[in-house]
């Protein structure tokens, strides 16, 4: 698998049409993987042939803690992690070691994990992302990418048709407008809640930009903030949901979101039978400098059964409803617990009839909601939110734990946004 085939089949090949076609493709890059990648890695050599149930299951924990013998180019997780964070410490973020490129996650769930990537795989990236979502190739195409580390995955990827600006969210904010303003993007790319401070910059003129493509990434974007978004910019947001350990999904042209299957195994960790709700255990099969083999997430994603208008039998995702720690579980009158979804959390938000502009909830156990609003008029807001809580577990025929309200949301752009959390 080269970058020009994979950015040849993001903007003009077909996607899969049934599920037999993504097994039988799927089959043949296992095939690849156990040939070629996992007998370079000390790790996975003598697992390259015996079959995926006998693989070790892996999480950030563990990739941390093995992964001088998990990479295949002989890099120890010493010397990785000195050069990623004397990247972050200094912000700069071109020394490599050889030509891999190496950073840390953001550490969402408390635990920071390693990353590493030669140009190859960077290429891979590049070739799906403006494969699937640039606009045209016929002018040249500037992308601004606003991220907390830049990692030479983006700007040595610049070259003639298209060029990466890095906007760092460890600076402020403000500071990056009047550049952005000078740029004029036509590609746009950051997390939903920094697109919706640009859409406000934007809405109060104090930048005028006219992006032609607008991707959120790293967080879960919101019906409400996508609209939102769209409005004020006039084009649609597309949505990449990518994470560490690689592009696990991304909108299709019907708008849907899909899970990536042509470069992907997904098994499922069921976590509610109801729903369908599950963790996603993820191999990579296109990854060779730091395999990603029966990898479980953190993440919680409901499935959509129905067929997706675009043809593509991928799973078609409903949305992603958060990481396995920020869970709600309300009791119901026999004492059982339910899983609550964020969406529902939201539906309360979204009808409340006072406007809400951003809310926080944080769950202490199944007693106490503490629930942050930014409101028009915030103690109507707050009896609309409890009217519309309590009619939400009444339909649920759960139990509603004790609300305290609060105002003044602290937000860190530098940190992805989280608004449903459950705290034991």
């Amino acid at each position: 698998m080269n970058p020009l085939s994979v950015f040849l089949r993001a903007r003009y090949g077909k996607d899969f049409a049934s599920r037999k076609a993504i097994a039988q493709h799927q089959q043949k890059a296992f095939q690849h993987l156990r040939r070629n990648i996992m007998p370079r890695s000390p790790f996975y050599a003598h697992y390259a042939g015996k079959p995926l149930s006998d693989w070790p299951l892996m999480n950030k924990a563990l990739m941390m803690e093995h992964f001088t013998d998990i990479n295949t180019v002989g890099i120890t997780k010493e010397e990785a992690l000195h050069i990623a964070l004397t990247s972050e410490r200094e912000r700069d973020f071109a020394p490599m070691i050889r030509n891999i490129a190496v950073g840390l996650s953001t550490g969402t769930s408390g635990q920071r994990g390693l990353f590493a990537s030669n140009k190859r795989e960077r290429a891979l990236w590049a070739a799906l992302m403006l494969g699937r979502f640039s606009p045209s190739f016929l002018q040249r195409q500037r992308v601004s990418l606003f991220l907390r580390a830049n990692n030479m995955l983006y700007e040595r990827l610049g070259n003639a048709l298209i060029s990466f600006e890095f906007y760092d969210l460890l600076q402020s904010f403000n500071s990056h407008l009047q550049r952005l303003a000078d740029q004029q993007p036509t590609v746009l790319i950051a997390p939903a809640q920094i697109l919706g401070l640009l859409a406000q910059a934007q809405k109060e003129r104090i930048i005028n930009i006219a992006p032609r493509c607008i991707i959120s990434v790293a967080e879960v974007l919101s019906p409400e903030d996508k609209s939102a978004i769209e409005a004020v910019f006039g084009v649609g947001v597309d949505q990449v949901y990518q994470c560490t350990e690689g592009v696990l999904g991304m909108t299709c042209r019907a708008g849907n979101l899909h899970l990536n299957e042509a470069y992907m195994h997904i098994e499922r960790d069921i976590i509610d039978e109801a729903s369908g709700a599950f963790a996603p255990i993820i191999t990579d099969l296109t990854r060779e400098t730091q395999p990603v083999l029966k990898y479980r997430l953190d993440d919680i994603l409901i499935p959509d059964n129905e067929p997706c208008p675009c043809g593509c039998a991928s799973l078609r995702l409903k949305r992603i409803e958060g990481r396995c720690d920020d869970i709600l579980y309300w009791r119901t009158a026999d004492g059982t617990l339910r899983m609550i979804p964020s969406d529902l959390i939201r539906q309360a938000m979204a009808t409340a009839k006072t406007g809400i502009s951003d809310y926080r909830t944080v769950q202490h156990g199944q007693k106490l909601l503490e629930i942050w609003l930014e409101a028009t008029d915030y103690e109507q807001a707050c009896a609309e939110v409890t009217r519309n809580l309590a009619a939400q577990a009444m339909s649920v025929k759960a139990q509603l734990p004790e609300l305290r309200f609060h105002t003044g949301i602290h937000m860190q752009h530098d940190q992805k946004r989280r608004r449903v959390i459950s705290k034991p």
